[in-house]
């Protein structure tokens, strides 16, 4: 496992360095492949989680994506609004079935290995 894995909820933030990623509405399924991901990391990198679900701060979120490296969310949230939002963001990756949108995003996740290898590259790339 990594050093550090700090999590952070809507209005909190964090000022230390660390790679960043963006958990936006996912479920509790979700949410237990990224913490087993996470658990299988080796090293010393510190992640920083930030969680979101739809019933939290918009601004919030928009200011983690800005300074995320990696974003996962679910297409299968209700929030249709969001979930446009962040297929269209070149560093995010979902769970579940985008519909009509998997023109904008092709990096659907299906385990824990695929989460595991995200996490890598991210660190590898900005470690």
């Amino acid at each position: 496992m990594t050093d550090k894995v700090i999590l952070v909820t809507p209005p909190d933030d964090i000022l230390i360095d660390g790679i960043r990623i963006l958990l936006v509405d996912l479920n509790s399924e979700q949410t237990q492949l990224i913490s087993d991901a996470l658990n299988r990391l080796t090293g010393d990198t510190t992640i920083i989680s930030y969680m979101w679900n739809s019933k939290d701060n918009i601004d919030w979120l928009l200011d983690k994506k800005l300074k995320s490296q990696l974003i996962i969310f679910n297409a299968d949230s209700e929030n249709e609004i969001i979930v446009g939002y962040m297929a269209a963001q070149k560093n995010s990756h979902y769970f579940g079935i985008l519909r009509s949108l998997t023109a904008a995003n092709n990096c659907a996740i299906y385990n824990t290995d695929q989460i595991h290898n995200l996490l890598e590259n991210v660190i590898n790339q900005n470690g």
